[in-house]
């Protein structure tokens, strides 16, 4: 898979040399001036293009703008949403350098304004709304100019501050994105534009987000609806990281930082600290035709925790009476690794081309100590010592082009990528006792225990060792090709077909060894745990990638579409189009072969009507899919160890997709200082949802239970939802409030569902929160240099899944955040982040929390953390 990872990017240079063919030099003029309404009060991110090219520019907060243009006859289009365009032609002379333009636009819905077909990058969050507010669907954008000031470390954690989004958390850090509440794999995200691949072995398709470093990315689009261009895999909404671009102004910024995890640090050797490391240059490379961009980030970070899990009735049958307890403590050290490089070749301004490559990596290396105590019919207590290494890798090189002619414009894109997930050398040791008095583990003794309580009368013996080893990769390659073709000289409307091809190639791998003692056996007194092994017992294991293969699984998705779009008028605007998607799966283990074919035709309708300049209604109606993971139509055979500890995955070659028919109506009011208010309503009618089970098994001889991993259809689920968003500055109530800004989100859903099996139908969509909201201050004044960011962010309990038959749902959640920067003197900035102040136990529930009857199943507590920096940025 590498060497074919690697000869396919090996092309692109190729394809570089080939678009370096058809440039065409010439010396430009740059165009300059200020854009303002009737009053003279200037027009925030109001748009300057070069019609039929890919030149533009937007203006910053005063209402100036810039732009380069070459020498001719040059068209050039002034838009704002609610806003007569103002359309001119200037004749630039093969000697002219330097052109000033001034323009006042006026309120006007008697002219028809321009469709827009792709929206350009924002260049700050004022382009951003603008861009959000002219979109043919609807949209959410955010862009670094505000995320940049919360104190994010994962990518995932700027997201969740955004309407109708919110995040499921992996030690502490947010790691998965949902979209108005549904489950995380009705999500389609996408890096650049490119779907992101995925490194979970089973169950969900959406990737984990804590690869991605949030000051690597330049914005985030959360689309909200679908139109015919996009994947059909999007129930819930698609997520779109772009991630830094090279820009034609000069950058550079270097900055580091370092902190202190202040919470749980009861490990031997506890590694606590934090390192905080970040740069970016961006350049001209050559006259105005070439820019490229390198950027890189390094967060390094220590902390501890400590778990508890609890197991009640019996190993044979569950009940309600606590008979185990498995408190344990995690010493985990995670280094990140971030790279972004790009070239960008403009050899006229109607051609463009970018060459990037992005590059993450997560290394953590983990240490536990974990008791077992059990007081079944034969009473028994365990302590297990490990240590390993999880590695995981993204790797994604994409090639994106644009040529415009006077009433066509032609895009394609190709990208591959290559992720992998691998656990290596993960050893333990078991140390195990049955000498405990009958009746000593009471319900009470068991869930007061932590991991050095002394259970045991006399010293445990070493039973057993454990080496584990498991490689997941993937390979994903895309192919897409966009054509749009203008109807009419204004370009108030046009037809845009176009093609995609995705092609994923998986490979699982896994070794599990376990040793048992011969002659006399290694002692441990009670209440101690043995040194974390550090040694293989078996030096050389067989090839994850041939001998201990479990499974390959490919995936190969062929989509075409046909969409027309239009602006009737000035207040009406229509997308409507089909898309066609034909999907094959083919999954083989080693005894035999599973294999599938599937198409789909789904439509989609996206309405939006302007009331007035700054008001307007959005309406989309739509079919989308969700498709499980492709490995999951491996045949039928014994369950798959897993990497998650203890647990082990049983494939379904019968599970269905998700199909869901969708209607979606909102109102957004646009402020003139950036301010956005928006609220919506929206309704989901999905069929074949899914749900996970787990069944829990304890072998008579051993000393722990293992979990095996199933996922199964729902027979259908119907969502409504209510949405509420708002970005204001406070300057409304009080001028000397102008600085300060109020952001807030909130979402809220009802679910009806009908669940097979007998399973009772009050039972939420699984993974589905029923509330999620946001409330952040934020204080930006650039008189005194100072950024101060208040944020909260809130989770409703979730019903996660349904363990030996019972629902296991997680508890509510609520963190506060703080960041503050100063620039203490021209360039130079100090920096302060403190992370989950709330520090808020993290637990999972047999039955709602809330409710009679409910049993605490786990529990786990990270700490507060805080990292003070320097950053350099000339400007």
């Amino acid at each position: 898979m590498r060497q074919s990872f690697q000869l396919k990017t090996a092309l692109l240079p190729l394809l570089f040399l080939t678009f370096l063919c058809t440039s065409v030099r010439a010396q430009e003029a740059v165009v300059s001036g200020k854009i303002t309404d009737t009053e003279g009060e200037p027009l925030i991110g109001a748009t300057v293009r070069i019609i039929g090219s890919v030149i533009g520019a937007s203006t910053d907060v005063e209402g100036h703008y810039e732009i380069e243009v070459p020498p001719g006859r040059i068209r050039m289009l002034y838009s704002y949403i609610g806003y007569e365009n103002f359309d001119t032609t200037l004749q630039v002379g093969v000697a002219e350098r330097e052109f000033g333009v001034d323009i006042v636009m006026s309120e006007s819905f008697l002219e028809t304004g321009e469709v827009i077909v792709t929206a350009n990058r924002a260049y700050g969050q004022a382009q951003a709304l603008r861009i959000q507010q002219s979109s043919q669907i609807n949209q959410t954008i955010i862009h670094s100019e505000t995320f940049n000031k919360y104190p994010d470390v994962t990518i995932a954690e700027t997201v969740s501050r955004m309407p109708g989004v919110s995040i499921i958390r992996g030690v502490d850090e947010g790691q998965i994105v949902q979209v108005r509440g549904l489950p995380e794999q009705y999500t389609a995200v996408s890096l650049n534009g490119q779907r992101l691949p995925t490194i979970q072995p089973e169950v969900d398709q959406s990737g984990s987000l804590d690869l991605i470093q949030s000051n690597l990315v330049d914005e985030v689009r959360v689309i909200k609806a679908r139109s015919a261009d996009m994947d059909a895999d999007a129930i819930g909404g698609a997520v779109d990281f772009r991630v830094r671009h090279p820009e034609e102004k000069f950058e550079v910024l270097v900055q580091g930082g370092a902190g202190q995890n202040f919470g749980f640090n009861d490990n031997p050797n506890n590694s606590a600290g934090i390192t905080q490391l970040a740069g970016t240059l961006n350049s001209e490379l050559a006259d105005e035709k070439v820019y490229a961009l390198a950027s890189a980030s390094y967060f390094k970070q220590g902390r501890g925790n400590r778990t508890n899990f609890y197991e009640y009735g019996s190993p044979e049958v569950p009940g309600e009476n606590l008979y185990s307890a498995r408190p344990y403590d995690t010493d985990r050290e995670t280094s990140r690794f971030g790279f972004v490089g790009a070239v960008e070749l403009r050899p006229s301004i109607y051609n463009r081309m970018r060459l990037s490559y992005n590059s993450s990596r997560v290394v953590e290396d983990i240490q536990t100590r974990q008791l077992f105590a059990n007081n079944d019919e034969t009473p028994s207590v365990s302590r297990i010592s490990s240590g390993w290494q999880n590695e995981r890798k993204l790797d994604l090189v994409a090639l994106e082009v644009e040529n415009n002619f006077p009433k066509t414009r032609l895009d394609y894109q190709l990208s591959f990528s290559q992720s992998s997930e691998g656990l290596n050398d993960r050893l333990r040791a078991v140390y195990q006792s049955d000498d405990v008095a009958p009746g000593a583990l009471t319900e009470d003794m068991l869930s007061s225990l932590n991991p050095y309580s002394t259970v045991a009368a006399g010293n445990l013996q070493r039973v057993a060792d454990f080496q584990d080893n498991t490689l997941l990769e993937e390979d994903v390659a895309i192919a897409s090709m966009n054509i749009t073709r203008y109807l009419n000289s204004k370009r108030t409307s046009y037809l845009k077909a176009g093609g995609r091809f995705r092609s994923k190639d998986r490979l699982y791998g896994s070794s599990n060894l376990e040793r048992l003692p011969d002659g006399t056996r290694d002692e441990i007194p009670g209440g101690t745990f043995a040194p974390i092994p550090t040694s293989r017992f078996q030096s050389d294991i067989d090839s994850l990638q041939t001998t201990e293969k479990i499974y390959d699984a490919k995936q190969r998705i062929a989509a075409g579409y046909l969409m027309y779009a239009a602006n009737f008028n000035a207040q009406l605007s229509l997308t409507t189009g089909l898309r066609y998607e034909y999907i094959e799966v083919e999954a083989n283990n080693s005894t035999d072969t599973a294999h599938f074919d599937q198409s789909n035709v789904l439509p989609s309708v996206n309405l939006t009507y302007r009331i007035r300049r700054d008001r307007q209604l959005r309406f989309s109606y739509y079919h989308a899919l969700a498709r499980p993971s492709y490995a999951t139509y491996r045949p039928q055979g014994n369950p798959i160890p897993l990497i998650s500890i203890d647990e082990l995955a049983q494939s379904n070659p019968d599970l269905e997709s998700t199909s869901s028919r969708n209607i979606d109506l909102s109102f957004e009011r646009y402020g003139r200082r950036d301010g956005l208010f928006t609220v919506g309503i929206y309704a989901k009618f999905l069929e074949n949802p899914t749900i996970l089970i787990q069944e829990s098994i304890v072998q008579e001889s051993d000393f722990r239970p293992t979990y095996i991993n199933n996922v199964i259809n729902v027979d259908d689920a119907n969502l409504v939802g209510f949405e509420l968003g708002f970005y204001q500055s406070l300057d409304f109530l009080s001028p000397d409030l102008r600085y300060v800004n109020v952001n807030g989100t909130y979402n809220y859903n009802l679910f009806d569902v009908d669940n097979p099996r007998g399973l009772t139908d009050d039972l939420p969509l699984a993974q589905a929160p029923r509330q999620s909201a946001n409330l952040s201050f934020v204080y930006s004044n650039p008189n005194t240099r100072l950024n101060l960011v208040a944020a909260a962010n809130f989770r409703d309990r979730v019903f996660d899944r349904l363990l030996d038959d019972r629902p296991i749902y997680r508890n509510r959640l609520l963190t506060i955040d703080l960041s503050a920067d100063y620039e203490v003197i021209k360039n130079f900035s100090i920096y302060l982040r403190a992370n989950n102040l709330t520090n808020h136990n993290f637990e999972e529930w047999v039955g709602e929390s809330d409710e009679p009857g409910s049993l605490l199943r786990s529990e786990s507590r990270y700490g507060v953390w805080g990292v003070v920096g320097v950053r350099f940025q000339p400007r």
